[in-house]
């Protein structure tokens, strides 16, 4: 009869433990963590060009900085702003483009806007 007793003891512990544990993964909610009010996380995607609904009151902003196209190693590079930051590396080769043209680019040209360096690099590659 001892016996009964203990296995129906181990049984009342792993029903009691089942239960136990079906009630927490059932009502446990993790906390999330909320954001800081205007800082945009590394891993966040902010998407620049947002459709808007009233275009009469939207301003154009202005692109910070300027561009620079330059050939350092026989390639060509985009800098922003006073050559110190490279942007872009295009792997184009300063080859491709004429005598011209590869003397400019050797002491670099300024352009307003990343657009306009990329027209730029199509005009001479296609």
């Amino acid at each position: 009869m001892k016996k009964y007793y203990i296995c129906f003891f181990i049984l009342a512990v792993l029903l009691t433990a089942s239960a136990l544990t079906g009630a927490y993964i059932c009502w446990y909610q993790p906390k999330q963590a909320s954001p800081v009010p205007s800082e945009i996380l590394e891993t966040e995607f902010v998407p620049e060009d947002n459709a808007v609904i009233n275009q009469e009151q939207v301003e154009k902003r202005e692109e910070e900085g300027m561009y620079c196209l330059a050939a350092e190693d026989g390639f060509l590079l985009v800098f922003v702003d006073e050559r110190s930051n490279v942007c872009l590396d295009t792997h184009m080769p300063l080859s491709e483009f004429p005598v011209e043209e590869q003397e400019k680019l050797m002491e670099g040209i300024w352009f307003p806007s990343m657009m306009e360096v990329l027209n730029y690099l199509e005009s001479y590659t296609s």
